[in-house]
């Protein structure tokens, strides 16, 4: 089946024209957008500004026979609405920065940009500009330029010994989705397929569906951080894409403390459980070290009471609390349902 013209035969100023006609409406504070040499905003008085950007890279973050451009798209800008999400801030603009082959069609470009403005458009942010060029694989990369408070924005480096720390939902769906599309496993239209000759046990098929949902399109919890941020409850917090045993790392290197996490408090879901049975992985370490749930790591010194009901009271799923923070020099470990305490180990690393 033929995919239409190609980025070749519009040219970049072509596609720059098609993608310009297309683009949503912008607000009044976008002074100047798609068009001149860069855009123009009218900052919001008094507030800092958060700026942050990430990549997909094709054949690294994803593989064309397994995701659709709509979804390649969502990503693109979801990741980085999650990075300023966990710095308390709200998303405001966004800039594309988008490189493809010449044979790329444009219909799948086409496709990209919606995912784009479609999560940008859930976000109430603008998309105020970008730049094109020719690569031998398609490599996306989104700019979120976000605004807060300067005193209330939340940074990795703020924990401190004998606070609690929390996730917002569950973990290990994301990367249960991956494997299962690894595996094989498709969601074609409202049917989930396998490969052929594969039977789907009935109960899986759910099951299939939102894993796979969750990988494809994440959702960002910026406004949870939001909420976090403006109570004061969240005394660091860092964003869940690289797996809890990665990002908490992290968190715990730029606050000079060590962890202790329970695993029978990681919240894994019968989804995720169930997908991580079929494709013979432990659902527990799908949490600790997969990756891209972009749900919100965050530590406090508050109340269990008081931190549930900040968020449940804003409309929010009830958080988990999962472990507390230690001195430095008891490492960052896990405690086994049996009770035996271990080194947490490492999650995903980029170039490892």
């Amino acid at each position: 089946m033929a995919e239409g013209p190609t980025v070749r035969a519009l040219g970049e100023f072509g596609l720059l024209r098609r993608l310009r006609a297309k683009s949503p409406p912008l607000p009044p504070e976008v002074l100047v957008g798609m068009g001149d040499d860069a855009a123009i905003m009218q900052p919001s008085p008094g507030l800092a500004l958060v700026a942050t950007v990430d990549v997909l890279v094709e054949g690294k973050d994803f593989r064309w026979e397994w995701c659709p451009a709509e979804a390649v798209g969502h990503k693109g800008l979801t990741v980085s609405l999650s990075d300023v999400g966990a710095m308390g801030a709200i998303p405001k603009y966004a800039l594309v920065a988008l490189g493809l082959p010449a044979r790329t069609p444009v219909k799948r470009v086409d496709g990209i940009y919606r995912g784009i403005w479609g999560a940008a458009e859930a976000a109430g942010v603008a998309v105020v500009g970008g730049d094109l060029s020719e690569a031998s694989r398609l490599i996306l990369g989104v700019t979120v330029i976000g605004e807060g408070e300067a005193h209330h924005l939340v940074r990795r480096s703020g924990a401190k010994v004998g606070e609690t720390i929390w996730v917002t939902g569950p973990l290990g769906r994301a990367a249960a989705g991956l494997c299962a599309l690894k595996a094989g496993y498709r969601v074609e239209r409202s049917a989930v397929k396998g490969r052929r000759g594969t039977r789907i046990p009935p109960k899986a098929r759910k099951a299939l569906r939102g894993t796979m949902q969750a990988q494809l399109y994440p959702m960002a919890r910026y406004r949870e951080g939001r909420v976090l941020a403006e109570t004061g409850i969240a005394t660091a917090m860092i964003d869940l894409s690289d797996g809890l045993a990665s990002d908490l790392t992290r968190l715990v290197e730029e606050s000079g403390v060590g962890a202790r996490i329970l695993a029978d408090r990681i919240p894994v879901d019968r989804s995720t459980r169930q997908v991580a049975e079929l494709v013979g992985l432990d659902s527990v370490r799908l949490a600790l070290g997969g990756g891209e749930d972009f749900e919100l790591l965050f530590t406090s010194g508050a109340s269990s009471t008081t931190v549930e009901e900040a968020l449940v009271r804003k409309g929010f799923a009830r958080p988990h609390a999962v472990g507390e923070m230690r001195a430095a020099d008891e490492g960052l470990t896990l405690v086994g349902p049996r009770g035996k305490e271990q080194p947490l180990g490492k999650g995903f690393e980029h170039f490892r």
